[in-house]
């Protein structure tokens, strides 16, 4: 494969990679973007760097922190500082350091997580001078990079061996408080900037008086959501850990040792017997992260590492401690040679693993099961003297350099085998976190895991995990069908139910139907299992009840009734029976068997649970029996859904009181709320009346009314069912309905004069009224000759004169008893004569007052104008035919007729219509003929003037539009209704 050649750093000699198999292209910053799977978890790629022309030398030191990248080249009496910034390739920028190196050496940089403050530690070659530090500021613009370096007099006579950046305050234009750790073991706090310092303090003192006691690593963190701060601080044989909650206002870091300084506390310290003269303090954070999540200490006994608390009142920070064996005992009776080949110089951390730097390789072991993954040779005389190896805390990226080379070390998917480290401890958890993203890789841990869970007898556990598996299905049911207890296998065949039903394939349609039958079998099993008591049956009658109202065990078991039914039908379980028909809408077959077993109290209520009212028709009848008022309350709650005349059959159930009672009182709601026009329900409930209640019946025949046409009953029903139960009062209302006034009269004198009386009042006929106050006398007077009676007769029908009634008496009543009634109707004749007269008078004076008016219409006459326009539309009125009124309105024929047509009747209208088409008949005929028959224009004028009498009779404003104002707007409702649906 070919490849872009990459600018090489004229200092360096051109190398090939020593690994036989890797890859022969040089390596950005970035890594390789055509990595794959199959790849190594570490691989080393050179790293090119775009050294000025004029720098040259050996590489002698590195740092680099969010891509900024430092580094010092050495060349004959010259220390040039570079920085680079690794994503874009900018020009570095640089300083030369020479000046300020005159009888020093350089032991060590260190570099803040902005990428901005350096400290270069140096320590004199001779006799004096004394320890001393550099800082440099570095700032950019567009076009340039600036290294500001100044030499800090505060700390002189202090070697600088360790410093703790503070992230959480620093930031490009200043450090914020700082630690710095000496070679004696003393803790100072200071902050750096561009211009000016801060006084020096001295916070904690490790050594106590010792000239060498080094501190070999200080970090300062911050807990997550707290104010919690903790220090580490490591030197080659102890590690110490301080830690105090801060105010939020607080800058400084000094109240972090205050409670040591003073002795109430020691700090927390860990001691190790150790040959080395330095440890290696690492953490591990993971990306845009400020608070680490692990920790690693290399020291005399190994490596220890684990992880940093989180908890602020936890009186240790750091947890977890693990030690890994680097076989450092055998290196103590080994030669300086030999040992410097296996005692390990530095190490990084990251996730899994740490990565050893040794005098002339490297190698990676992980630090769950400490197994060797990577081991890199580098060959001195080719790559140069492997110097120490740099991990970027903000990005992860790994930087290893030689006094020639720099390398990036790639990190690739290092936790791909974490799972397996983690299925082999027994940790399946972490191991199920970590295969997730690979099918096949979590299929085996969900197999293992599930394997053990059945091992330890956790069937229920195994189940689960079974589920997730593609373990055969039918090994899996013989393992579990074994067991008494069906938990697992129902857990267990339920999830791969779930799992078939979420599959895309579409040709599974009898695996469900298979596993949903056998499931329902395995319910009903331990439902109607013997020996176990209610607790037992209500727990799995509620989970079989949950599972059956599943919405794919619902589209089945309705695919399969059949077979589903003939299954509950064996387990001899009625309950669940009648369940299952209501899941899938059988009410009718729920009912059936309910009835049958008279079960009529579950059979009411099942059938108010469904909505097929066609089942209220079929059963209502049979429930009506048993169940009177609770059937009747189950009609009237459905109101007017139900059909009132298939409901009938329901109500022709009487055979007790009760039975009677309710059936009224459905009837009674139908008439009266539903408002119900059916006269077969109207006749049941008159005829009920009749025979059971005669005053409800006289209620309910007045709230219907005395128009024979508005009421819902048959009247001649009704007057047969009132004769033949000789309920005389309704007979006496129904015939006063039918006009059977004399028969209604003959009635009533049988058993009460007063309703003959008041029956005798109310035709509209005066003749006929006459007559039946007279059958009314003849009954009352007739044999009696009872004068008061005749004469309270007269007084209270005005129709009756005295002469009517004397008749009535004998020939041989004296006439002296009847003298003042003869003469209050003489009385009367005489006064109707004078109003006569006076009538006959009024008459002839309106008559000569009309016939004046008349003969003054003859002469008159109205004068048209011009200008005169319609007062309907207003245009010129001369110009068409018109019409004007005495009142002075004046309209065109057509607007008129235009006005007029929807004003009048129907009738009226179609004979306009056809007057019309007569007319045109006729003139039609006489166009063209000069000969018009004397008829023809006689009938041409009548017909005229007939359409003038419709259209024309009288004012459209002074006479029609006044006549119609009561009329409504519209007459066909129901054509309206049709219309706007």
């Amino acid at each position: 494969m070919a490849h872009a050649k990459t600018s090489q750093p004229k200092f360096l000699p051109r190398v090939e990679n020593t690994v036989a198999n890797a890859n022969t292209y040089v390596s950005t910053a970035g890594g390789n973007p055509f990595e794959t799977e199959d790849e190594e978890i570490f691989s080393k790629r050179k790293m090119t760097l775009n050294i000025p022309s004029n720098c040259t030398g050996s590489l002698t030191n590195l740092t680099v922190s969010k891509n900024w990248l430092f580094c010092l080249l050495s060349a004959e009496g010259r220390l040039t500082l570079l920085r680079f910034f690794l994503p874009r390739a900018i020009p570095p920028g640089q300083t030369g350091l020479e000046k300020y190196l005159t009888g020093y050496k350089i032991t060590n940089i260190f570099l803040d997580s902005t990428g901005h403050h350096l400290i270069i530690s140096l320590v004199p070659k001779s006799q004096g001078f004394s320890s001393d530090f550099l800082y440099i500021h570095s700032t950019e613009t567009t076009k340039a990079q600036q290294l500001k370096v100044r030499r800090i007099e505060k700390l002189k006579d202090h070697e600088i061996t360790a410093v703790a950046f503070n992230m959480y305050h620093g930031n490009e234009s200043t450090t914020g408080s700082i630690l710095l750790g000496t070679s004696r073991g003393l803790i100072f706090e200071t902050e750096l900037g561009p211009a000016s310092d801060t006084q020096r303090k001295q916070l904690y003192d490790l050594g106590l008086g010792l000239s060498k006691y080094p501190i070999n690593g200080l970090e300062v963190l911050c807990m997550p959501n707290s104010n919690r701060w903790i220090v580490v601080a490591t030197t080659p044989d102890c590690i110490y850990t301080f830690q105090e909650t801060l105010k939020p206002e607080e800058r400084s870091l000094q109240p972090i040792f205050a409670s040591y300084v003073n002795g109430e506390r020691e700090p927390h310290c860990e001691k190790h017997k150790t040959d080395l003269g330095y440890s290696v303090l690492r953490f591990f954070a993971p990306p845009k992260s400020k608070y680490p999540k692990q920790w690693a200490w290399l020291c005399g006994s190994g490596l220890r590492i684990g992880e940093l608390s989180i908890d602020a009142n936890g009186s240790n920070a750091l947890l977890g401690d693990t030690l890994i064996q680097l076989d450092f005992e055998k290196s103590k009776h080994m030669s300086y040679d030999e040992r410097r080949i296996n005692v390990p110089k530095s190490f990084v951390l990251t996730e899994y693993h740490a990565v050893f730097l040794y005098s002339d390789y490297l190698k990676a072991i992980c630090l769950l099961n400490q197994e060797l993954v990577y081991h890199e040779t580098f060959d001195e005389a080719r790559v140069g003297k492997l110097l120490n190896m740099e991990r970027d805390a903000v990005t992860g990226a790994i930087y290893v350099y030689t006094d020639k080379i720099v390398f990036t070390l790639r990190v690739i998917h290092e936790e791909r085998n974490i799972w397996r480290i983690y299925l082999n401890r027994g940790q399946y958890e972490l191991a199920t976190a970590h295969a997730a993203e690979v099918p096949e890789n979590l299929q085996l841990v969900l197999e293992q895991r599930a394997e053990a869970a059945f091992n330890e007898g956790s069937y229920e556990v195994a189940a689960n995990y079974y589920a997730e598996t593609n373990e055969a299905f039918e090994t899996v049911c013989l393992k579990f069908m074994v067991l008494s207890d069906k938990r697992p296998i129902v857990n267990y065949v339920k999830k791969r139910l779930n799992k078939l039903t979420m599959s895309v394939e579409s040709n599974q349609t009898d695996a469900l139907k298979a596993l949903v039958i056998w499931l329902i079998d395995l319910y009903l099993t331990q439902i109607n299992l013997p020996g176990k008591d209610a607790a037992w049956r209500v727990e799995w009658q509620t989970e079989y009840d949950e599972f059956m109202r599943e919405s794919t065990v619902l589209a089945i078991t309705r695919n399969h009734r059949t077979a589903v039914r003939q299954l509950i039908n064996e387990h001899a379980d009625p309950h669940n029976l009648a369940q299952f028909a209501i899941s899938i809408d059988d009410y009718e077959e729920v009912i059936g068997q309910q009835l049958k077993a008279d079960r009529h109290a579950e059979a009411l209520q099942t059938l108010c649970k469904q909505r097929d009212l066609t089942l209220y028709y079929k059963y209502a009848p049979q429930l009506m029996e048993k169940l009177p008022k609770q059937t009747i309350d189950a009609l009237m709650a459905l109101g007017a859904k139900l059909e009132i005349e298939k409901v009938v059959p329901t109500l022709v159930v009487i055979d007790t009181k009760e039975h009677r009672d309710q059936v009224i009182r459905y009837l009674e709601f139908a008439v009266y709320t539903l408002n119900t026009l059916n006269e077969a329900i109207h006749n049941y409930l008159l005829h009920l009346y009749a025979q059971y209640d005669p005053k409800l019946l006289m209620k309910y025949l007045e709230i219907q009314g005395r128009d024979e046409s508005l009421v819902h009953y048959d009247i001649h029903f009704a007057l047969k069912v009132c004769t033949e139960l000789d309920v005389k009062v309704a007979c006496v209302f129904l015939q006063c309905m039918l006009c059977m006034w004399t028969t209604a009269v003959d009635l009533a004198l049988e058993f009460d004069m007063k309703l003959a009386k008041e029956t005798a009042s109310k035709p509209q006929d005066s003749e006929t009224r006459r007559k039946l106050w007279l059958r009314i006398a003849y009954h009352d007077i007739k044999g009696t000759n009872d004068v008061k009676k005749a004469l309270s007769l007269l007084k209270q029908c005005d129709l009756l004169r005295i002469e009517d009634l004397l008749p009535f008496f004998s020939d041989f009543e004296k006439i002296d008893n009847f003298k003042e009634a003869i003469c209050d109707a003489l009385k009367d004749y005489n006064q109707r004569i004078q109003e006569l007269q006076r009538e006959m008078a009024d008459s002839k004076e309106q008559s000569d007052r009309v016939c004046k008016e008349l003969r003054k219409l003859k002469t008159h006459s109205i004068r048209m104008e011009a200008q005169d326009a319609c007062d309907i539309c207003d245009l010129i009125l001369l110009v068409k035919p018109f019409f004007v009124y005495i009142c002075g309105h004046k309209f065109h024929s057509d607007c008129l007729e235009k006005q007029v047509m929807p004003m009048i009747s129907k009738d009226r209208s179609r004979r306009l219509t056809l007057l019309k088409q007569q007319l045109e008949t006729l003139m039609a005929q006489t166009i063209g003929s000069s000969n018009h028959t004397a008829e023809q224009l006689k009938k041409r004028a009548d017909l005229k003037m007939e359409i003038e009498e419709i259209l024309a009779a009288d004012c459209l404003y002074c006479g029609l539009l006044i006549d119609t104002i009561d009329q409504p707007f519209v007459d066909d409702w129901d054509q309206v209704n049709v219309e706007w649906e």
